[in-house]
């Protein structure tokens, strides 16, 4: 199995997301981890090689690290009723 992914030149990104964002990536990650441990084909070991195991701490990590800062998010910035009159004035703009 070939890495479809660039290991030796790593950028670090930094992006803004919503919190619904921020659902749908934790629970795609989940579902591409449970996908790749159940409905990998069972003829094949589960960490047969370097790459696999590579590949599912590389997805575990990366779940941790954006639930992480997620939480880190919450604490820091509470919602309160004055974002969310904002939030809903910003989004009526654009509909």
């Amino acid at each position: 199995m070939k890495l479809d992914f660039d290991t030796n030149n790593i950028r670090k990104n930094s992006i803004d997301l919503l919190d619904c964002q921020v659902d749908l990536i934790l629970r795609s990650l989940e579902f591409y981890c449970y996908t790749y441990n159940y409905i990998y084909p069972r003829t094949k070991k589960k960490f047969e090689s370097p790459e696999a195991a590579l590949r599912l701490s590389l997805i575990r990590e990366t779940y941790q690290q954006i639930l992480s800062q997620y939480r880190d998010s919450e604490a820091q910035n509470p919602v309160t009723e004055h974002t969310i009159d904002e939030n809903i004035e910003k989004f009526k703009k654009i509909a």
